[in-house]
């Protein structure tokens, strides 16, 4: 019976997705779970170990991790503090990361071994589509890829990278490949950046950063970082330089924790060959940890974690001119 309930379920909720929805694409039979979450706006002014903040199709997203959640502002008027923020989901258990392909969302909701997607309502609610479980273990991080049409959503501790595809003309995702990376099974490894033909993994558990290729996934290149740089979190390319930011270094003190730079991946193999651009971009040494860096719409989104007791969590927005120059276009709040 149970199952004969969740069948018409699945039927119904696809139907009025075909009436709700405008524009040519419709939902498919059995696409997702139809739950709908109501809008709420936050009950806390601060984020707690937020690792991501995007703005994707012209609204601003944080992942708000250690509040099990992800919020969301239509307004380009931030605010001061997260009262008038909306909850996009709050059934998450350490939510990493958001990405979008303009129709639906898909978000790693990392320590379920979980994948999600979603898409918005006319009325703007948010409703979750589908739900895939047993994604390795602990996806952290996940990337739409215009190129090949996929989100790619990489498995932290597994070296696995799942790919996902949605149906031309519905909501509907599958998994179409997953790519193993052998060398990297076992170590802990945060995030990845799709860099033209290749993929760059930033890897703690393997000491630095791992390049293969986009198609291939075969052996690139390897960069091992000093022990001050050990806590590598993500790395990319942003004009001239390639940009690393850091949780702590080798041994996990997040005191030790920054963003530097350098004009080649090669660079971060010694500190003499790369620069420290934490207070560039609007952190504290010691006092916050960046986390993801985001490309959207040409513009880098990273998010700064207060880690001191009354220090509390912000973002950043930059890009670099062409000398080089950091331009820092927001830091909120």
């Amino acid at each position: 019976m149970k199952k004969i309930y969740k069948f018409f379920t699945s039927i119904i909720y696809a139907m009025a997705f075909a009436m709700l929805i405008p524009g040519t694409v419709k939902a498919a039979p059995g696409a997702g779970s139809g739950t709908v979450f109501s809008l709420k706006t936050s009950e806390y002014s601060e984020s707690a170990v937020s690792t991501q903040q995007v703005n994707l199709n012209g609204i601003s997203f944080i992942v708000d991790t250690y509040h099990d959640r992800i919020l969301y502002k239509d307004s380009e008027n931030l605010g001061y503090n997260l009262f008038s923020w909306k909850v996009m989901a709050d059934d998450f258990n350490k939510p990493h990361s958001i990405s979008s392909d303009g129709s639906i969302y898909l978000v790693t909701d990392t320590d379920n071994n979980r994948v999600a997607t979603y898409t918005r309502l006319p009325s703007g609610e948010f409703i979750e589509l589908q739900s895939f479980e047993n994604v390795g273990i602990r996806p952290h991080y996940c990337v739409y890829d215009a190129p090949t049409a996929s989100f790619y959503v990489w498995s932290s501790y597994t070296g696995e990278m799942y790919i996902y595809k949605r149906t031309s003309g519905t909501y509907m995702v599958t998994l179409s490949a997953v790519k193993s990376i052998p060398a990297l099974y076992g170590l802990y490894t945060r995030s990845f950046t799709i860099d033209g033909d290749n993929i760059l993994l930033c890897s703690q558990g393997a000491g630095g950063i791992v390049v293969v290729n986009k198609r291939t996934f075969g052996f690139v290149g390897a960069y091992p970082v000093p022990d001050m740089l050990g806590g590598v979190v993500q790395v990319v390319h942003v004009g001239s330089h390639y940009y690393l930011t850091t949780s702590s270094d080798r041994f996990g003190n997040m005191n030790m924790a920054a963003t530097y730079r350098s004009s080649s991946l090669a660079g971060f193999m010694s500190l003499a060959t790369c620069e420290d651009v934490t207070t560039a971009l609007g952190g504290a040494s010691g006092l916050q940890i960046p986390y993801y860096i985001t490309e959207c719409g040409g513009l880098y989104y990273v998010r700064l974690i207060g880690q001191a007791s009354g220090y509390r969590d912000k973002g950043c927005v930059f890009t670099e001119d062409a000398l080089g120059n950091i331009l820092i276009l927001s830091t909120w709040p």
